[in-house]
Protein backbone atom coordinates (compact mmCIF):
# COMPACT_ATOMS: atom_id res chain seq x y z
CA UNK A 1 0.00 0.00 0.00
CA UNK A 2 3.10 2.02 0.96
CA UNK A 3 4.26 1.72 -2.83
CA UNK A 4 1.57 2.24 -4.11
CA UNK A 5 0.56 5.70 -2.51
CA UNK A 6 4.17 6.55 -3.15
CA UNK A 7 3.62 5.50 -6.84
CA UNK A 8 0.80 7.79 -7.11
CA UNK A 9 2.18 11.00 -5.54
CA UNK A 10 4.99 10.46 -8.12
CA UNK A 11 2.88 9.97 -11.10
CA UNK A 12 1.13 13.42 -10.03
CA UNK A 13 4.08 15.45 -9.86
CA UNK A 14 5.37 14.64 -13.08
CA UNK A 15 1.82 15.06 -14.47
CA UNK A 16 1.86 18.63 -13.12
CA UNK A 17 5.24 18.97 -13.93
CA UNK A 18 4.87 17.73 -17.62
CA UNK A 19 1.90 20.27 -17.60
CA UNK A 20 4.08 23.21 -17.01
CA UNK A 21 6.51 22.17 -19.32
CA UNK A 22 4.20 22.06 -21.87
CA UNK A 23 2.43 25.42 -20.91
CA UNK A 24 5.77 27.12 -20.77
CA UNK A 25 6.67 25.89 -24.69
CA UNK A 26 3.45 27.07 -25.85
CA UNK A 27 3.71 30.76 -24.44
CA UNK A 28 7.63 30.94 -25.28
CA UNK A 29 6.37 29.69 -28.96
CA UNK A 30 3.71 32.29 -29.05
CA UNK A 31 6.23 35.02 -28.00
CA UNK A 32 8.61 34.41 -30.69
CA UNK A 33 5.68 34.10 -33.32
CA UNK A 34 4.64 37.88 -32.03
CA UNK A 35 8.34 39.23 -32.19
CA UNK A 36 8.51 37.80 -35.51
CA UNK A 37 5.94 39.26 -37.52
CA UNK A 38 6.86 42.45 -35.81
CA UNK A 39 10.07 42.44 -36.77
CA UNK A 40 9.42 40.96 -40.27
CA UNK A 41 6.04 44.01 -40.55
CA UNK A 42 6.30 45.40 -43.80
CA UNK A 43 5.66 49.21 -42.53
CA UNK A 44 7.33 51.28 -39.83
CA UNK A 45 4.70 50.99 -36.25
CA UNK A 46 3.28 54.29 -36.32
CA UNK A 47 5.29 57.06 -34.15
CA UNK A 48 4.50 60.49 -32.54
CA UNK A 49 5.83 63.75 -34.61
CA UNK A 50 7.17 65.51 -31.62
CA UNK A 51 7.56 68.13 -34.14
CA UNK A 52 4.44 68.35 -34.49
CA UNK A 53 3.38 68.33 -30.89
CA UNK A 54 5.57 71.15 -30.18
CA UNK A 55 3.97 73.25 -32.64
CA UNK A 56 0.50 72.58 -31.02
CA UNK A 57 1.93 74.10 -27.90
CA UNK A 58 3.53 77.47 -29.24
CA UNK A 59 1.48 80.87 -29.18
CA UNK A 60 2.61 83.60 -30.37
CA UNK A 61 1.10 86.96 -29.15
CA UNK A 62 0.42 88.63 -32.26
CA UNK A 63 -2.78 89.61 -34.09
CA UNK A 64 -1.63 87.54 -37.07
CA UNK A 65 1.53 85.20 -37.69
CA UNK A 66 2.84 83.19 -41.00
CA UNK A 67 5.57 80.73 -40.63
CA UNK A 68 6.36 79.41 -44.58
CA UNK A 69 9.43 77.37 -45.57
CA UNK A 70 10.32 77.39 -49.23
CA UNK A 71 12.41 74.82 -50.48
CA UNK A 72 15.00 74.88 -52.80
CA UNK A 73 12.97 73.48 -55.44
CA UNK A 74 10.13 76.16 -54.32
CA UNK A 75 7.79 73.65 -52.70
CA UNK A 76 5.84 76.10 -50.11
CA UNK A 77 4.90 74.37 -46.49
CA UNK A 78 3.13 76.21 -43.48
CA UNK A 79 4.80 75.51 -40.42
CA UNK A 80 2.89 78.13 -37.93
CA UNK A 81 -0.21 80.05 -39.13
CA UNK A 82 -2.23 82.47 -36.76
CA UNK A 83 -5.42 84.99 -38.27
CA UNK A 84 -3.31 85.10 -41.26
CA UNK A 85 -5.85 86.51 -43.89
CA UNK A 86 -6.64 89.07 -41.12
CA UNK A 87 -6.45 92.24 -42.79
CA UNK A 88 -4.03 94.65 -40.36
CA UNK A 89 -1.80 98.33 -40.45
CA UNK A 90 1.44 96.58 -41.24
CA UNK A 91 3.55 100.21 -40.43
CA UNK A 92 7.11 100.05 -42.12
CA UNK A 93 6.80 97.17 -43.60
CA UNK A 94 5.44 99.62 -46.07
CA UNK A 95 9.18 100.01 -47.09
CA UNK A 96 10.07 96.38 -48.23
CA UNK A 97 7.30 97.42 -51.49
CA UNK A 98 8.67 101.07 -51.65
CA UNK A 99 12.16 99.69 -52.25
CA UNK A 100 10.89 96.90 -54.43
CA UNK A 101 9.12 99.22 -56.78
CA UNK A 102 12.51 101.88 -56.99
CA UNK A 103 14.50 98.27 -57.68
CA UNK A 104 12.07 97.60 -60.59
CA UNK A 105 12.51 101.16 -61.92
CA UNK A 106 16.35 100.44 -62.31
CA UNK A 107 16.47 103.06 -64.92
CA UNK A 108 14.81 105.98 -63.33
CA UNK A 109 16.01 105.28 -59.89
CA UNK A 110 19.88 105.50 -60.53
CA UNK A 111 21.61 104.68 -57.55
CA UNK A 112 23.98 107.36 -58.14
CA UNK A 113 21.52 109.97 -58.44
CA UNK A 114 21.58 112.81 -56.24
CA UNK A 115 18.01 113.97 -54.75
CA UNK A 116 16.85 117.00 -52.96
CA UNK A 117 15.13 116.71 -49.75
CA UNK A 118 12.03 118.72 -49.79
CA UNK A 119 10.61 120.10 -46.61
CA UNK A 120 7.85 117.76 -46.82
CA UNK A 121 9.92 114.91 -46.42
CA UNK A 122 11.96 116.47 -43.85
CA UNK A 123 9.27 117.13 -41.68
CA UNK A 124 7.66 113.37 -42.05
CA UNK A 125 6.47 111.68 -38.72
CA UNK A 126 8.24 109.50 -36.56
CA UNK A 127 11.82 108.59 -37.26
CA UNK A 128 13.02 111.35 -39.78
CA UNK A 129 16.54 112.38 -39.54
CA UNK A 130 17.00 114.61 -42.83
CA UNK A 131 17.33 118.23 -43.34
CA UNK A 132 15.79 120.38 -46.16
CA UNK A 133 17.66 121.23 -48.67
CA UNK A 134 20.31 118.61 -48.47
CA UNK A 135 20.96 116.06 -50.94
CA UNK A 136 21.67 112.44 -51.01
CA UNK A 137 21.90 109.54 -53.32
CA UNK A 138 19.10 106.97 -54.29
CA UNK A 139 21.36 104.20 -52.73
CA UNK A 140 21.99 106.47 -49.65
CA UNK A 141 18.37 107.08 -49.11
CA UNK A 142 17.45 103.41 -49.76
CA UNK A 143 19.61 102.11 -46.74
CA UNK A 144 18.55 104.60 -44.65
CA UNK A 145 14.88 103.84 -45.09
CA UNK A 146 15.69 100.10 -45.20
CA UNK A 147 18.36 100.58 -42.28
CA UNK A 148 17.29 102.98 -40.17
CA UNK A 149 13.48 102.72 -41.01
CA UNK A 150 13.63 106.49 -42.27
CA UNK A 151 10.05 107.89 -42.88
CA UNK A 152 11.41 111.00 -44.90
CA UNK A 153 14.07 108.67 -46.78
CA UNK A 154 11.11 106.80 -48.27
CA UNK A 155 9.49 109.84 -49.14
CA UNK A 156 12.16 111.69 -50.33
CA UNK A 157 12.65 108.36 -52.77
CA UNK A 158 8.84 108.71 -53.94
CA UNK A 159 8.50 112.25 -54.87
CA UNK A 160 10.87 112.26 -57.32
CA UNK A 161 8.26 110.59 -59.66
CA UNK A 162 5.74 112.08 -57.53
CA UNK A 163 3.71 110.81 -54.11
CA UNK A 164 0.50 109.72 -55.43
CA UNK A 165 1.99 108.38 -58.67
CA UNK A 166 4.64 106.23 -56.92
CA UNK A 167 1.91 104.86 -54.36
CA UNK A 168 -0.14 103.87 -57.31
CA UNK A 169 2.71 102.13 -58.77
CA UNK A 170 2.64 100.22 -55.26
CA UNK A 171 -0.43 99.04 -55.40
CA UNK A 172 0.09 97.94 -58.82
CA UNK A 173 2.65 96.62 -58.00
CA UNK A 174 0.84 94.27 -55.32
CA UNK A 175 -1.97 93.10 -57.59
CA UNK A 176 0.50 91.76 -60.35
CA UNK A 177 1.99 89.86 -57.36
CA UNK A 178 -0.60 88.67 -55.73
CA UNK A 179 -1.20 90.62 -52.90
CA UNK A 180 -4.83 90.22 -53.25
CA UNK A 181 -5.71 92.12 -49.98
CA UNK A 182 -2.73 94.73 -49.80
CA UNK A 183 -3.56 98.38 -50.14
CA UNK A 184 -1.32 101.39 -50.14
CA UNK A 185 -1.73 104.70 -49.39
CA UNK A 186 1.68 106.14 -48.62
CA UNK A 187 5.37 105.34 -49.66
CA UNK A 188 6.26 105.10 -45.69
CA UNK A 189 4.18 102.96 -43.52
CA UNK A 190 2.74 106.19 -41.56
CA UNK A 191 -0.53 106.81 -40.48
CA UNK A 192 -2.09 109.76 -42.03
CA UNK A 193 -5.54 109.11 -40.63
CA UNK A 194 -5.81 105.75 -42.75
CA UNK A 195 -2.53 103.05 -43.00
CA UNK A 196 -1.57 100.49 -45.32
CA UNK A 197 -3.32 97.54 -44.71
CA UNK A 198 -2.19 94.00 -46.07
CA UNK A 199 -2.05 90.49 -44.68
CA UNK A 200 0.24 88.20 -43.29
CA UNK A 201 -0.33 85.81 -46.27
CA UNK A 202 0.33 88.84 -48.46
CA UNK A 203 3.27 89.80 -46.66
CA UNK A 204 4.49 86.49 -46.51
CA UNK A 205 4.35 86.79 -50.66
CA UNK A 206 6.31 89.94 -50.86
CA UNK A 207 8.42 88.82 -48.79
CA UNK A 208 8.90 85.56 -51.27
CA UNK A 209 8.95 87.59 -54.32
CA UNK A 210 11.86 89.96 -53.20
CA UNK A 211 14.00 87.25 -51.94
CA UNK A 212 13.49 85.81 -55.13
CA UNK A 213 13.71 88.32 -57.43
CA UNK A 214 15.61 91.25 -55.77
CA UNK A 215 17.51 89.84 -53.31
CA UNK A 216 19.48 93.40 -53.07
CA UNK A 217 16.94 95.04 -51.19
CA UNK A 218 17.54 91.84 -48.32
CA UNK A 219 20.72 92.29 -48.36
CA UNK A 220 20.77 95.72 -47.27
CA UNK A 221 17.90 95.12 -44.49
CA UNK A 222 21.12 92.49 -43.01
CA UNK A 223 23.49 94.82 -42.79
CA UNK A 224 23.78 95.85 -39.17
CA UNK A 225 25.31 99.36 -40.05
CA UNK A 226 25.83 101.67 -42.97
CA UNK A 227 28.05 104.89 -43.80
CA UNK A 228 26.13 106.84 -44.35
CA UNK A 229 27.96 109.80 -47.29
CA UNK A 230 26.99 112.86 -48.99
CA UNK A 231 27.03 112.97 -52.82
CA UNK A 232 30.76 114.57 -52.38
CA UNK A 233 31.72 111.40 -50.35
CA UNK A 234 32.24 113.00 -47.57
CA UNK A 235 30.86 111.24 -44.02
CA UNK A 236 26.87 112.27 -43.09
CA UNK A 237 25.90 109.59 -40.22
CA UNK A 238 26.18 105.83 -39.15
CA UNK A 239 23.05 103.90 -40.09
CA UNK A 240 22.18 101.80 -37.28
CA UNK A 241 19.60 98.54 -38.19
CA UNK A 242 16.32 98.49 -35.63
CA UNK A 243 16.46 95.17 -36.12
CA UNK A 244 18.00 93.65 -33.06
CA UNK A 245 17.59 90.09 -33.67
CA UNK A 246 20.31 90.36 -36.30
CA UNK A 247 22.62 90.66 -33.78
CA UNK A 248 21.64 86.91 -32.41
CA UNK A 249 20.96 84.72 -35.75
CA UNK A 250 23.73 84.46 -38.12
CA UNK A 251 21.50 82.80 -40.39
CA UNK A 252 19.17 85.82 -40.92
CA UNK A 253 19.32 86.68 -44.39
CA UNK A 254 16.84 90.19 -43.99
CA UNK A 255 13.67 91.19 -42.68
CA UNK A 256 12.19 94.63 -42.06
CA UNK A 257 10.82 96.23 -39.24
CA UNK A 258 7.72 97.98 -38.41
CA UNK A 259 5.69 100.06 -35.49
CA UNK A 260 2.89 102.60 -35.17
CA UNK A 261 0.52 102.67 -32.17
CA UNK A 262 -2.34 101.26 -34.59
CA UNK A 263 -0.42 98.54 -36.16
CA UNK A 264 1.45 97.74 -32.99
CA UNK A 265 4.90 95.73 -33.43
CA UNK A 266 5.41 94.11 -37.01
CA UNK A 267 8.05 91.78 -38.05
CA UNK A 268 9.77 90.34 -40.90
CA UNK A 269 12.26 88.03 -40.60
CA UNK A 270 14.27 85.71 -43.57
CA UNK A 271 16.04 82.66 -42.10
CA UNK A 272 18.25 80.47 -44.42
CA UNK A 273 18.22 77.08 -44.01
CA UNK A 274 20.31 74.16 -45.27
CA UNK A 275 17.99 73.48 -47.96
CA UNK A 276 16.04 76.78 -48.47
CA UNK A 277 14.50 79.27 -46.20
CA UNK A 278 12.06 80.35 -43.88
CA UNK A 279 9.65 83.49 -44.14
CA UNK A 280 8.61 84.65 -40.62
CA UNK A 281 5.99 87.27 -40.33
CA UNK A 282 4.51 89.05 -37.18
CA UNK A 283 1.92 91.87 -37.18
CA UNK A 284 0.25 93.43 -34.37
CA UNK A 285 2.02 92.21 -31.57
CA UNK A 286 3.29 94.20 -27.82
CA UNK A 287 7.14 92.56 -28.18
CA UNK A 288 7.70 91.68 -31.68
CA UNK A 289 11.06 90.69 -31.16
CA UNK A 290 10.26 88.13 -28.49
CA UNK A 291 7.59 86.84 -30.38
CA UNK A 292 9.87 86.63 -33.41
CA UNK A 293 12.24 84.38 -30.82
CA UNK A 294 9.80 82.11 -30.40
CA UNK A 295 8.84 81.62 -34.05
CA UNK A 296 12.17 81.13 -35.12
Amino acid sequence: MRNFNFFLASFFIGFVYFGILTFTAIKAEQVLSLTANLYYYSEPLPLKNPYKEILKEIEIDARAVVSLKVDKNGKETILYKKNEDALLPIASLTKLMTALVIFDLKETYNPFLSLPISKEAAFQKGVSILSEGELLTVEALVHISLIESSNDAAFALSEMIGEENFVNLMNIYAKNIGLEKTKFINSTGLNDGKENLSTANDVALLAKTIKENYPQIFEITRKKEYEVLKPNGSFRHLSKNTNVLLFEYPQISGGKTGFTNEAKGCLVIIVDTKDGYVINIILGANDRFEEMRKLI
